[in-house]
C-alpha cells in the first residue's frame, strides 16, 4: 500500500486530502513542518514514505524545502539524493519564484483540489516505475543497473569503471533527465548539504564522467552556461 507523508504547518488542512487518498487505497501520514528527523521517522512508523507532500504556501523561499530534504536523509540515515519523491503545495506568490523548482519533483498550484492531488500522485509514481522498471535505466549507449550499482556499455556489456561518487552523480542526472542543475544544487543532492568542499568538485566529476561514458551518453551530458549540468532536450 502506498504511503504519503504530508509535511505542513497546518496539519488539520490535510483532512480533505486524506479522505480522497484513503478512498483510493493510499495511506496518509502527517507531521508538522518543524518536526525533527526523529519525529518524521516516528510519524512514518520507521517506514520510508513513497512520496512527501511539502506545504510551502506560507514560506517566503525554498529554504524550508532544503531543510526538509536534509531531515529526510537524517531520518533514515541516507543521503540527500536518496530522498523520496517530493511534491510541493504552492501559494500564488510562490508561483513566480524558481528556487524551489530543482528541489521538487512536482507541484500543486491553487486551488489545491484533492482530485488533482490524487491524479498528480499517480502520475509521479507511474513515472518513477517507468524509469526504474527492472531496476535498470537505459539511455543512449549506457545502461545503469540500479540494484547492482553498475554502469555498462549497452552494445558490448562492458562495465564502465566509476567511483562511488561518479556513480551517484550519473544516477541522479539520468534519473532526472530533462532538468538542468547548478553545481550548488548537485552538491546538495549528490554530496549532501553538509559537504564542506567547493562547487568546482562538480566540474571535475562531470569531466571524469564524460571521459568514461560511452560516446553517445558522454556527448549528451550538457553544460549550459548559467544554468548547469544535465541530460536535457533529448530522449532516451
Amino acid at each position: 500500500m502506498l504511503r504519503i507523508l504530508f509535511v505542513t504547518p497546518e496539519p488539520e488542512e490535510t483532512v480533505r486530502f486524506k479522505t480522497v487518498l484513503q478512498q483510493n487505497g493510499i495511506v496518509s501520514l502527517v507531521t508538522h513542518s518543524d518536526s525533527t528527523a526523529e519525529e518524521i521517522c516516528r510519524a512514518c512508523s520507521g517506514l520510508y514514505p513513497d512520496l512527501v507532500v511539502a506545504d510551502l504556501r506560507k514560506s517566503f523561499d525554498a529554504l524550508p524545502l532544503r531543510a526538509l530534504r536534509h531531515r529526510l536523509g537524517e531520518a533514515w540515515h541516507g543521503s540527500a539524493n536518496n530522498a523520496p519523491l517530493i511534491m510541493v503545495l504552492l501559494g500564488v506568490r510562490q508561483l513566480a519564484g524558481r528556487d524551489w523548482f530543482p528541489l521538487a519533483d512536482d507541484f500543486l498550484a491553487p486551488p489545491h483540489t484533492p482530485d488533482e492531488l490524487l491524479a498528480r500522485v499517480r502520475l509521479l509514481l507511474f513515472r518513477r516505475r517507468q524509469v526504474e522498471t527492472g531496476d535498470m535505466i537505459r539511455f543512449r549507449d549506457v545502461t545503469l543497473d540500479l540494484h547492482g550499482g553498475i554502469a555498462r556499455h549497452s552494445s558490448t556489456d562492458m562495465v564502465v569503471s566509476l567511483t562511488p561518487r561518479e556513480w551517484e552523480l550519473l544516477r541522479f542526472l539520468l534519473t532526472h533527465r530533462g532538468k538542468l542543475y547548478s553545481r550548488e544544487r548537485l552538491l546538495d543532492f549528490v554530496w549532501g548539504v553538509d559537504y564542506a568542499g567547493g562547487p568546482r568538485t562538480v566540474d571535475i566529476h562531470v569531466r571524469r564522467l564524460r571521459a568514461k561514458l560511452p560516446p553517445e551518453a558522454s556527448a549528451s551530458l550538457e553544460n549550459r552556461r548559467g544554468l548547469g549540468y544535465g541530460f536535457v532536450g533529448i530522449s532516451g
